[in-house]
């Protein structure tokens, strides 16, 4: 859970606390046990949103991580077959094994 979600849910906690404990007094000011109720079932689903976009962030880090590696493996396999036209061919004739010189 980010530290910015766990510090919202803290603060909305304890005031809901406090506004139930003061709740006949509040009522006057517009504050019912509805809202407090509501205000707490916001907090769940805010508690479940932020688990279901952890799990989300997990799987593209897996996904990233893998998508790197494979990004390594044709960057390798790019490099080693660009250097054998490089080296085996004048460099007029690069472009025609689609090896572009940008000097």
């Amino acid at each position: 859970m980010s530290k910015t979600i766990e510090l919202q849910i803290g603060k909305s906690q304890t005031l809901i606390e406090g506004l139930r404990k003061n709740l006949d007094e509040l009522k006057e000011r517009g504050i019912c046990d509805a809202d407090l109720c509501k205000m707490s079932e916001d907090l769940e689903l805010l508690v479940k949103c932020n688990a279901d976009c952890d799990a989300l962030r997990v799987e593209l880090s897996q996904k990233v991580k893998r998508m790197n590696a494979v990004l390594n493996d044709v960057k390798e396999s790019f490099a080693a077959k660009k250097i054998v036209i490089k080296l085996n061919y004048p460099q007029e004739e690069w472009v025609k094994y689609g090896v572009t010189d940008k000097r």
